[in-house]
């Protein structure tokens, strides 16, 4: 964690070549998740997550490829909703989280292992008095933020 912080020190203080130096992949995902941790608020807002895991729990059900194409105009016009900066930036994030799964023969990181590492650093909620459904409720927002890498590149003809 110590490498981390002082990472991210440099990158505050404006050094962006420290993050060509550093070779450290673990060093270089903690200081992702740790600027999605440390933001104000969430990169994709808890009332868009919930909706979403609506969303993409319907879209599950639905057998017609078709039908399940058009059904990601759904998960479109939700995403639409967010502020756009934070829109733009998610995706970047899934644009790139797609490109690293493309490699997951070499790296291991495929769609559902990239969800699980940053899913829960993208979204949550200041809610915790149920904490009862947090693990299902994790586990579901992990699903669409692995669904959000695997549609990304559709979604975002649909937010342009």
């Amino acid at each position: 964690m110590a490498t981390i912080q002082s990472l991210r020190f440099e990158v505050d203080q404006g050094r962006l070549i420290k993050l060509d130096l550093e070779k450290n992949v673990h060093i270089l995902t903690g200081l992702i998740k740790l600027f999605f941790r440390e933001l104000s608020s969430p990169l994709i807002p808890w009332a868009t997550i919930e909706k979403l895991v609506d969303a993409y729990d319907k879209i599950s059900t639905i057998t017609d490829q078709k039908q399940k194409e058009k059904s990601i105009e759904t998960v479109g016009q939700i995403i639409s909703t967010i502020q756009q900066a934070n829109k733009d930036s998610l995706f970047f994030l899934l644009e790139h989280l797609y490109a690293v799964s493309e490699c997951s023969d070499v790296n291991q990181m495929n769609i559902e292992n990239l969800a699980m590492m940053l899913g829960p650093t993208l979204s949550w909620t200041e809610d915790l008095t149920n904490m009862t459904n947090m693990t299902s409720m994790m586990i579901k927002q992990n699903n669409v933020v692995g669904c959000l890498i695997r549609d990304c590149k559709q979604l975002k003809i649909f937010n342009k």
